[in-house]
């Protein structure tokens, strides 16, 4: 996980002219000055230099994948990831239509002009993800589907009291999950060359994601009222508690690919719990779901073991 002043010792942007960085010292107050409103609640120097670094790794899917990489030609296989990826396709869909309507809401709670043309890129992000997956589901010989079981978790991350700031923690965790999941994904000895390829780019998008709330969320548990503080714990409680039901009933399907969903939840945890002592919050500040042994769905799937 990347640490907050990851990108910030470098003298360049990623994507620009070293020359102009460099040697233009009136181009880099140009390009890097933020527009700042009064009083701004998080540091728009920082996430100006996330924007361009943002817009200069964007990346054109078709271009990029190899869409005539194969799948695997085992009918067992394509199932299980398809099950697999329909649950993840679902929780970006989510992600796609909850982060286009806190944009304006997040931009006005943090007073910064500065995070609208970022969440807009990272907008664009999570559209493209919902391409590729939607694309990958296409492969495998499974319709696309939007899972409505899991709309609560959306529901629950933007709603309510403190909506903002509950979003924004609500995408840490989630932003941890994709990040692990896709890592685990990518080294499994299942996955198909498509899924590979997919899993490898997603993860450059992830892992800029979790950099934005490296910036803007210290500076926002610092304003928390106990109040909110009490709110975002609730709420967070649910979400991890929810992924964790989640998994375990894809654990047989987990297992069949070679992802142990306790270590993937552990991991998760852990990464979560390392970004809330960043803010100087302890591990007690959240309360973390015990993770549960395997559910029924283990006993109804079998398959042939990994060669």
């Amino acid at each position: 996980m990347e640490t907050p002043d990851h990108h910030e010792t470098k003298t360049s942007t990623p994507g620009s002219s070293t020359f102009m960085f460099h040697n233009s010292p009136a181009m880099q107050e140009l390009l890097l000055k933020p527009i700042s409103k009064d009083n701004p609640i998080v540091n728009d120097a920082k996430i100006r230099r996330l924007y361009l670094q943002a817009t200069s790794q964007q990346w054109y899917a078709p271009q990029k994948l190899n869409f005539d990489l194969p799948v695997d030609p085992h009918e067992e296989t394509r199932q299980a990831w398809a099950r697999i990826s329909e649950v993840f396709y679902t929780l970006e869909k989510m992600g796609l239509n909850v982060i286009a309507n806190m944009m304006p809401k997040a931009a006005g709670k943090l007073k910064s002009d500065e995070v609208v043309n970022y969440l807009a890129v990272q907008c664009h992000d999570e559209a493209r993800h919902v391409f590729v997956i939607e694309s990958y589901l296409k492969k495998l010989g499974a319709p696309p589907v939007y899972n409505h079981k899991y709309h609560v978790l959306g529901q629950v991350a933007s709603l309510g009291f403190y909506r903002v700031e509950n979003w924004l923690f609500s995408t840490l965790f989630s932003e941890n999950f994709a990040s692990t999941f896709l890592r685990k994904a990518k080294a499994s000895p299942r996955i198909d060359p498509f899924g590979a390829e997919m899993c490898k780019y997603l993860m450059i998008d992830e892992s800029r994601h979790l950099h934005f709330l490296h910036i803007v969320l210290p500076d926002v548990m610092d304003r928390l009222s106990v109040l909110g503080k009490a709110y975002v714990k609730a709420s967070q409680y649910f979400i991890m508690k929810f992924s964790e039901a989640t998994t375990k009933a894809l654990a047989a399907d987990s297992d069949y690919v070679g992802i142990n969903r306790r270590d993937l939840l552990e991991e998760v945890f852990e990464n979560v719990e390392k970004a809330y002592e960043g803010f100087g919050v302890t591990r007690q500040f959240l309360r973390f779901p015990k993770i549960t042994e395997k559910g029924l769905s283990t006993a109804t799937v079998s398959y042939p073991s990994v060669s």
